[in-house]
């Protein structure tokens, strides 16, 4: 999987010098992929919904009531789309499993949902959720992908 740091919006980076590092990457992309390879990537790329990125937001992860044992956990995003996130949890879930996931930065709740589950052997499972509705503003990114607007 290829993530790509977006502009910070701090100033340390400009958008062109982002566009010149993407471009660079693709390039490198290119040169060390068969033509097939190329093409499964374009193809991949064209199915996702939104754009990936790297993103750490703390986030408070819980069942919603009647939904099953009543949990809290404290976790941290470890890439986030404005259809949802992938992060780590320590508590047991299950697929299509309905979750409820606060924002700690800005206070926000959405209601998500267990599409993908990687156990490993130590620590954490990695679980990625997808929110009922697209919600790009929920990171709170001041400089989001094109492709995370919201299309009525």
């Amino acid at each position: 999987m290829l993530i790509v740091r977006q502009p910070t919006g701090d100033g340390n980076e400009s958008i062109k010098d982002y566009l010149l590092r993407r471009v660079k990457i693709w390039d490198a992309i290119q040169g060390s992929m068969s033509d097939q390879q190329l093409t499964d990537t374009k193809q991949w790329m064209k199915k996702r919904r939104s754009q990936r990125i790297e993103l750490t937001v703390p986030v408070v992860v819980h069942r919603p009531p009647k939904e099953g044992p009543q949990f809290s956990e404290s976790a941290q995003t470890l890439v986030v789309n404005a259809q949802g996130a992938l992060m780590s949890l320590a508590e047991k879930v299950m697929p299509n499993q309905r979750l409820l996931m606060q924002n700690i930065h800005s206070g926000e709740q959405k209601e998500c949902r267990v599409v993908y589950i990687e156990k490993v052997l130590m620590g954490p499972t990695k679980v990625a959720v997808e929110f009922t509705r697209p919600a790009p503003s929920f990171w709170r990114i001041a400089y989001p992908p094109a492709d995370w607007t919201v299309r009525t």
